[in-house]
Formats: C-alpha cells, structure tokens, sequence
C-alpha cells in the first residue's frame, strides 16, 4: 500500500516514524517534511494549502490512503477533492473542519450538545458581544474566531474592551469572519486526548499532559510545543474514561445528529479545574507534543486504524494495546520563541542520544534528506524508486523557534523525564533552551 503523511513538524515524523515499519506499507513519502522525516522516506514538495493540486498529484502517482498530519488541507477540501479519484483520506471533509477552523462554530457547537466546556457564547456583534462582557467576572478569556489570530486573558475590564474592539476592527484572515468567543477564564493543567472515530465508533488514546507556555510553571507567553507526557497511574485510566464518556463520545453523536460526516482523529482540549475538565477545542487531528508521546506507546500497527477509520469498520478493530511505561517529551527550542529567533544554525548532538530515545523533529531541513522521484521520472532500478540524496555531507539545520522533541519512555514519569533531561542536554543549536519541568506533575 502506497501511503503519503502531509505534514512538516513534529506530527509529521511521528507518524511516518510509526507507519515505517507497517508491513502493510509498500512505500511511504511525506511531503513537505523536515529533516527527520528526510532521512526515513522520501520528500515530495506540494503546496500545503492547495487541496486540487494535492488530490490531483495523489492520483497521479497512485497513492492508496493520504495521512494528514495537521488540518489545513483538510480545512482547504482535501477529501471533497480526492472523491473522485477514489483515494482514501484519514481525515473527516471540509463541512467538518468548521469545529476546528472557527472557533465560533466549536463554542456553538458544544453549547448545543450540552458539553462541559466554560462559561461563555460566540459572536459576531460589537455590540452584543461588548454587553455580554459586562457581566462576565473577571478574568475573562477573548478568543478571535480564527485560531491564527490569538487568544487572550484579560484581568482588567477596560484591557478587554480594547481587545474586544480591535478583534472586530481587524481584518480577518481569508474566508473567515470577524467573530470572537468570550468565556470565563479557566485556570488548572491543560490536558489533550484524541481519538481514532469512523462517524459512529470511537477508540481513545491516551490523555496527554500539554505544556504550551514558554517559561517553566506554566508562564510567560503561549508557545506551542515545549513540551508533553502521558501516564499509566490509576487516574490516567479514570481520566481516559471520563473524557471519552462525557466529550469524545458526545462530540461524536453530535456530529452524526448534525450531519457533519467525520472519519479520521478528533480530538479534544481541555483544562481541568478544581470543578472537573472542561472543554475549551475540539481538533480535527493529534496536537503538536501529543503525537509524539503518543504514538510511541501505541504497540499495534498504526495502518489497520487507519483503514478502518477511513471504511468505517472501527467496531471490529480489538482493542489497541499500549507499552505499560508513561512517555515524556522535552521541545527544544530557539531562544526567542514563539517571536524573534534565529535560524539556519547547525545541529549537533543528535547522534549521542542513548538507545530507546527517539528525537522527533518539528522545524529541521537536512538537503542530504531523500528526495521523491514522481513516477513519470523514474528511471529503472532502486533509486528511481525511493529517491536520492542530495548531499551525503550537508548538516542538519533548524528552520523554525520549535526545532525538535525529545522523548523518551520510562517504569514511571519521573524515570522518563530524568531520561529525556539528560538526553536534551546533550543536543547543542544556537540558543538552544528548554523546560526543565516537564513531567513533574503527572497531571497538575
């Protein structure tokens, strides 16, 4: 079976360091991939954010399932493209994708079907939305419908007032709307759980510890990546149960109750506070850090989930089995991050990692990387067939603030962060940093 990952971060290289080894999977590429994903399988180079072309290059070259690894040519049509060319796509069509895309349609969403998520409403009205505030408490959260603009907190109501104007005022990004949620600030862990769903069934994974904030105890400004944890405790389990029971689930039966066909990983973020989690995102795919931990842990092959996602046999899949040894996750990253930082500096280190630790990358270009030969090209013999360095001697160079993951697995958490520690260390870039508190608290 021909497999292509779309994808060029950390969730990219988790999943074809996953499907690598499938014995279902002929061949394997990835496109635009990273440095990581260039030395396992060849790179194609195709435009993110063109859905026609992608579905029209698939078909091309014969490929059976399309995997996504984050949302963006789903949001732009990928599945209503490939229909027609009767190529599978682990991913749910762009209807969908409203309940990620606009933030808007997720609040509105969850408030239909009564899940537990915070206080709070979508708008689309200045002035509706200024005389909501008023009688929300401080703090309050103000996020913009569009995921890429931001959110915010605000502890002073004349700051969120400014912040409420300038949303409207802004010009959004294309095709979306000037719409904003405002909710009641939630304050605890930010934890993440995706699941495998084919519309009606769903199987979860594993619920993740998420750190998105640059500076250690959880401060500093919002920074995607620095790092993330699974467990195997007693309360890992219960937590599981009841995000399945009481979001994953009902975000299912929702979306077949409102017509929204879906197939591929939903997930779900959610903070939980002293009152229990509540849901603050529903995604159409695993989060950056999350597919890293994850995917490590999961001991079946990953390509059968993916067929049954896409044919809608999930029931008949037995149930996933997992390594019995949490996951911890380091980011590394450039001084800077997420605004100013440099790139384009050597990496070094990567091969003095102990055995059993994987270095996932998220922002890495290596031109020694395999290249994709399209089919029309290829001449005869092997290297026609999985593409060709183009220099055995380039070094590997960062491209991005969030460069790479370390993860490494362990008996408990605590063993499995000394573990990633250690090893974090030994990786050297300019301005390399990361958190040293990662993992210190299973969930807290």
């Amino acid at each position: 079976m021909k497999v292509l990952v779309l994808g060029d971060d950390g969730r990219a290289h988790a999943l074809v360091w996953k499907l690598f080894n499938s014995p279902l999977v002929t061949e394997l590429i990835c496109a635009n991939g990273n440095g990581g994903t260039g030395q396992l399988v060849p790179s194609a180079s195709l435009d993110a954010v063109d859905a026609e072309a992608v579905a029209r290059w698939a078909f091309d070259e014969a490929i059976d399932i399309i995997v996504p690894a984050d949302s963006r040519l789903l949001e732009a049509g990928l599945v209503d493209e490939v229909i027609a060319f009767h190529v599978g796509v682990c991913g749910p069509s762009q209807r969908s994708t409203a309940l990620e895309r606009s933030r808007c349609a997720g609040k509105e969403f969850m408030l239909q079907h009564g899940l537990p998520t915070a206080p709070g409403r979508a708008f689309t009205n200045l002035a509706t939305a200024e005389k909501y505030l008023a009688t929300l408490p401080l703090p309050v959260m103000i996020k913009a419908d569009h995921r890429a603009v931001g959110e915010s907190a605000y502890h002073d109501r004349y700051a969120a007032l400014e912040g409420l104007r300038e949303l409207f005022t802004a010009r959004p990004p294309e095709g979306t709307n000037n719409g904003v949620v405002i909710e009641s600030y939630l304050e605890g862990a930010r934890v993440v759980l995706s699941a495998f769903t084919d519309g009606r069934n769903a199987v979860p994974l594993l619920p993740t510890r998420l750190y998105d904030q640059i500076e250690e105890g959880d401060s500093g400004p919002r920074a995607h990546g620095m790092g993330a944890h699974t467990g195997t405790s007693y309360f890992a389990r219960r937590l599981t149960d009841y995000l399945h029971q009481k979001m994953i689930a009902p975000s299912v039966a929702g979306l077949a109750q409102d017509g929204l066909p879906y197939w591929g990983i939903l997930g779900i973020d959610c903070i939980i506070t002293k009152d229990g989690p509540r849901l603050t995102a529903l995604r159409c795919g695993m989060r950056e850090g999350e597919a890293q931990v994850v995917l490590p842990r999961l001991e079946d092959d990953l390509l059968p989930w993916i067929q049954a996602m896409i044919v809608g046999r999930l029931h008949e899949q037995p149930a996933p089995r997992w390594a019995a040894t949490p996951s911890v996750g380091i980011g590394l990253v450039a001084r800077g991050y997420p605004h100013h930082f440099s790139i384009g500096c050597p990496i070094q280190g990567i091969t003095d990692l102990d055995e059993g630790v994987l270095a996932f990358h998220s922002a890495t270009e290596n031109p020694a990387g395999l290249r994709y030969t399209p089919q029309r090209s290829r001449g005869p013999g092997l290297l026609g067939l999985l593409g060709v360095a183009t220099d055995s001697g380039t070094t590997l160079r960062t491209t991005g603030g969030h460069v790479l993951t370390i993860v490494a697995l362990g008996a408990t958490v605590a063993g499995a962060r000394a573990r990633a520690l250690v090893n974090a260390e030994r990786i050297a870039f300019a301005g390399r940093i990361f958190r040293g508190d990662i993992g210190e608290k299973e969930f807290g």
